[in-house]
């Protein structure tokens, strides 16, 4: 599952790279039998790329697509721009559901963190694709015991002489730094 891990976290880290306005179509309805939405009113907080992703996540690939090319924001995107968002949702479609609710639910906490810890991450994320596969299994297997501690145990760990043996200096920055903005998580069976 470690893999699976992994490619849900390049896909969040894709999604999230880009601006959120553009990067999501607007809320929309429940589908219609046809596939076809129509638009809610825009309110004052834009629709969020995790909302519209759990709504349409049900739906044939070539149906959310469709609905995808259609949204005006999605238009107005230049021609790379979009292209990577359908290469996303494609690679989103072809995660196993319960690769696709963590997904999900990382978005969800992405968007709850302010703009300062979601770059913060992005930076981390940039810098642990920088590192050989290995090394990078290691850095998550880190993290999801890190995430089973403490605050005062996970803070402990990372002072410790084997956590500095064991990572080089960047692999620790990347550790703290995800570690920092991370919710505290029991790992599930799958991810150990």
């Amino acid at each position: 599952m470690i893999r699976g891990d992994i490619i849900g976290i390049l896909i969040l880290s894709g999604l999230l790279s880009m601006p959120v306005a553009a990067q999501q179509p607007k809320a929309q309805a429940a589908p219609h039998p046809q596939g076809q939405h129509t638009h809610k009113g825009q309110g004052k907080n834009p629709p969020r790329i995790g909302d519209w992703l759990r709504e349409h996540k049900d739906l044939p690939l070539d149906q959310q697509e469709k609905l995808l090319e259609s949204d005006p924001m999605y238009k107005n995107l230049p021609p790379e721009r979009q292209s990577a968002l359908k290469e996303q949702l494609r690679r989103f479609n072809t995660l196993p559901p319960e690769q696709r609710e963590r997904a999900l639910k990382r978005m969800e906490f992405m968007q709850s963190l302010s703009p300062e810890q979601r770059k913060q991450i992005k930076d981390a994320n940039q810098q642990l694709q920088t590192l050989p596969e290995d090394r990078r299994v290691m850095v998550h297997k880190a993290l999801r015991h890190l995430r089973s501690m403490s605050p005062e145990e996970r803070q402990q760990t990372l002072q410790s002489d084997q956590f500095k043996s064991t990572f080089s200096e960047q692999e620790q920055n990347i550790v703290k730094q995800l570690a920092a903005v991370e919710p505290v998580q029991i790992p599930t069976p799958e991810s150990k």
